[in-house]
């Protein structure tokens, strides 16, 4: 059952928060965390996989809507932080108030009724589904690589390339840092009507472009701030419905599978650790310049990629 694993991975991913702050063993933090990223990815895992097995081929806005619901906690969660931390309340009742939150979460999961599997996606035909398909699979998971790793890059090191190129005070720094996730969530809301009308294989190709354009916008025209500003958020809007869409795109190759979606994630992962780091590495190197290159470059070859498996024979 899906959704009790969900619920499981939910209440011990509060559990592990709720204790963060009374570990004072670094040892002991480590292994805490680990819970906490292994709590995660199963939610990860099963929160994609069970909505694909619940709508099939009309999951496309639901995805959409899930993975806006994740850009909002994201934008609402440091400023719930902030608001806590300036209150006096301390860094404490911010770790017990965002497990407390977590509760309500897990009890309506355990509720809900379970969700069917699908005969094509079930445990005996999970094994053919990979071996006709691990082409497909391993060139989407690399596509993870690369526009999530471009999109933390991003995100992660906005603030510093704005401080650091001089486009404003910190405080604008901030404000421009705040215009891409405010664009993440835009994008998010956006693309729950408009894949009811485009195939998530134009939204991909949609989505690309538009981060492309995006990021030229930001080299080509460096030293005015209008351009800067509208390619930050373009490229907030555009990178922003692109998981969901990958996801989509694969159930209309594939059925979707947990272990199809987990090698998925593995990308997601591996973008998500290496390319923010490459890009620290590069920033402190050459300076502001190498962010939009660090994150453009990943974004073309994403496009390639996605080119090739557009090209692919579709098994059945």
């Amino acid at each position: 059952d899906g959704r009790r694993i969900l619920a499981i991975s939910t209440l011990a991913l509060g559990l592990a928060t709720a204790l963060v702050p009374g570990v004072e063993s670094l040892s002991a933090l480590l292994v805490l965390f680990v819970a906490i990223g292994v709590a995660i990815g199963l939610i990860d895992v099963g929160s994609n996989t069970t909505l694909v097995w619940e709508f099939g081929e009309r999951v496309p806005p639901y995805m959409n809507a899930l993975h806006l619901s994740w850009g909002v906690g994201a934008f609402i969660a440091p400023l719930l932080v902030a608001l806590l931390v300036a209150s006096g309340a301390g860094a404490t009742a911010t770790y017990w108030l965002l497990a407390a939150m977590m509760a309500p979460a897990a009890l309506g999961l355990l509720l809900t009724p379970a969700t069917s599997i699908p005969a094509t996606a079930d445990s005996a035909a999970s094994p053919a589904v990979w071996r006709r398909n691990r082409t497909v699979i391993l060139l989407i998971s690399v596509l993870f690589v690369f526009h999530v790793g471009a999109e933390l890059s991003f995100g992660g090191w906005i603030f510093s390339y704005a401080s650091e190129a001089g486009l404003g005070s910190d405080t604008s720094a901030f404000v421009l840092n705040s215009v891409f996730w405010g664009g993440l969530v835009v994008g998010r809301l956006i693309a729950i009507p408009l894949s009811l009308r485009l195939s998530a294989r134009s939204m991909i190709w949609l989505d690309l472009a538009g981060a492309g354009l995006a990021v030229a916008v930001v080299v080509f025209f460096a030293e005015w701030q209008p351009a800067i500003w509208t390619g930050v958020a373009l490229f907030g809007i555009s990178i922003a419905s692109i998981f969901a869409s990958c996801i989509n795109y694969a159930g209309t190759r594939m059925p979707i599978t947990s272990k199809v979606t987990s090698a998925f994630l593995v990308g997601a992962s591996i973008g998500s650790m290496s390319l923010p780091w490459l890009t620290g590495v590069l920033f402190a190197a050459i300076g502001p310049p190498a962010l939009p290159y660090v994150v453009g470059t990943p974004i073309a070859l994403a496009l390639v990629v996605f080119a090739t498996i557009t090209r692919l024979r579709v098994h059945a």
